[in-house]
């Protein structure tokens, strides 16, 4: 009876526990497995599915396009404090220390069209294990079969998402994937087309942001351009808006029209397409012509279509200085715009109905990865390019996104889910990157209004045969060495 009196108070001083949400001893069990399970999760690493190699202190060569902004994606000399580069430093030394390399760079002869490593690998010569050129440059190297075929690297996955997956299927070719970006390259972020708004005149004029309307899907062209025409200011009374007024929309040619021209589905080169038809020339996008060119050549707008790029340009100079209401620019300049006096907020271009997906550009501007034939160890770079990827989402996009969202006064974290849209939202147009194949198109709505051309079908009916025929001489060669 003593023996069953303590079982039982035993069995009634566990009862108030139970009844208040105490656990069972299963419960205790389970919480604390998944509590072990959550901090393995936290500290588990990323790089664990690849095998460690010591490459006995081998110098992984770059050639890298000169310019600050394409060096400064792939090189970090030191630790400075700067919240980009010591990411980009951590990933390198990481990669270095794992493999027992070094990590070197060659700055290219010039910042844009430049092919400098094009002699050394026609003379066979194994002078680099990376070049990161120009992206249209990048496939000048591709079209030439100087570049290595991105599907057969042993250790680079590109199923995974710090591979960007419409780069991978856009820029294949008959035999092969010849160049490729992704979370190795924060450009492929920054190199991306946003819309920019200010806020303070918003708050002046009593307009709700836009970003309520984005997440409800209906932020469109129409509205948009509503929001141009209404809100531009005359404000020296001379009966004109100029550019000493406030515009409603303020553009440079290569980043608006461009722009433009894929927010309403179209693309240079159809990428589901095995012929490589061109898709320039639609329904939507002869509609995407007729709205976004009258707002274009109307009053509310501004276009600058003289600047040699696109970093210093009259609409990023309008803006800067409070004299537009929105203006569209790469990622990458929204951190050159953090010191402007006035507020603003990052939105994706508007879409051109209701039903469409948001898009945003990757300006060909941005740097692209290509491996030399003449590289002596494609395991080796595969390997090294997998693990600079796989860092890259790990410590350098996060930190990219950081800096990139940081305003006069804050970080906007609305602005931080817009970009969260645009990244996952990206394009790479294979006619677009390809000069050579999209020949007369490449550069489609920026030309058309460069030139101030108005009639576009008799544009693209002008163009059409011309631009097959460059496109067919490309493609043979790569049937060609595709063939043997």
């Amino acid at each position: 009876m003593k023996r069953f009196a303590c079982i039982l108070i035993a069995l009634l001083t566990m009862l108030p526990l139970a009844s208040c949400g105490g656990e069972t001893p299963a419960e205790t069990e389970a919480n604390t497995a998944a509590d072990t399970a959550a901090a393995e999760t936290e500290t588990a690493d990323p790089l664990a599915d690849l095998p460690s190699m010591d490459y006995e202190g081998y110098d992984f060569r770059m050639l890298i396009r000169n310019a600050e902004n394409w060096l400064e994606d792939m090189v970090a000399e030191e630790m400075t404090g700067e919240v980009v580069n010591d990411a980009v430093f951590k990933r390198n030394s990481e990669t270095e220390e794992r493999y027992n390399i070094t990590i070197s760079h060659t700055p290219s002869s010039h910042h844009n069209y430049e092919t400098d490593a094009k002699p050394l690998i026609l003379a066979g010569e194994d002078a680099f294990d990376l070049v990161i050129p120009h992206a249209r440059v990048a496939h000048v190297y591709a079209n030439e079969g100087l570049t290595a075929d991105w599907n057969t690297l042993k250790y680079v996955d590109l199923t995974q998402a710090y591979w960007d997956q419409d780069a991978a299927q856009s820029f294949q070719m008959p035999g092969g994937l010849y160049c490729m970006t992704g979370d190795i390259s924060h450009e492929s972020v920054g190199a991306s087309n946003a819309m920019l708004f200010n806020k303070d005149y918003f708050d002046e004029n009593n307009i709700e942001y836009p970003y309520d309307m984005v997440k409800e899907g209906t932020w469109t062209l129409d509205v948009f351009t509503q929001m141009a025409e209404t809100y531009s200011r005359d404000i020296d009374g001379d009966g004109a808006i100029t550019e000493k007024d406030i515009c409603g929309y303020a553009t440079f040619y290569w980043i608006g029209p461009i722009q433009a021209f894929y927010s309403s589905g179209a693309r240079v080169i159809d990428k589901d397409s095995d012929t490589y038809a061109f898709s320039v020339y639609n329904e939507r996008s002869v509609k995407m012509f007729e709205k976004y060119f009258d707002l274009l050549n109307s009053e509310y707008a501004i276009l600058d279509s003289s600047s040699d790029n696109s970093f210093d340009c009259t609409s990023t100079t309008l803006f800067r200085e409070g004299r537009s209401l929105f203006t569209d620019v790469n990622i990458t300049l929204v951190i050159n715009l953090r010191e402007m006096d006035q507020n603003f907020g990052v939105l994706p271009w508007p879409k051109l109905e209701v039903s469409d997906d948001y898009v945003a550009n990757v300006d060909a501007g941005t740097n692209l990865c290509t491996i030399p034939i003449t590289n002596s160890d494609f395991d080796r770079t595969s390997l090294i390019l997998e693990t600079l990827a796989i860092l890259g989402r790990e410590y350098v996009i996060p930190s990219y996104y950081e800096i990139a969202l940081k305003t006069r006064d804050s970080r906007d974290e609305e602005s931080a889910e817009m970009l969260d849209i645009i990244v996952s939202n990206r394009v790479f147009d294979l006619g677009y990157y390809n000069e050579p194949m999209g020949n007369a198109f490449a550069s489609h709505f920026a030309e058309i209004s460069s030139k101030k051309i108005t009639d576009f079908t008799s544009w693209h009916d002008g163009k059409l045969k011309s631009a097959e025929a460059a496109r067919d001489k490309v493609l043979e060669e790569y049937y060609k060495r595709a063939e043997g």
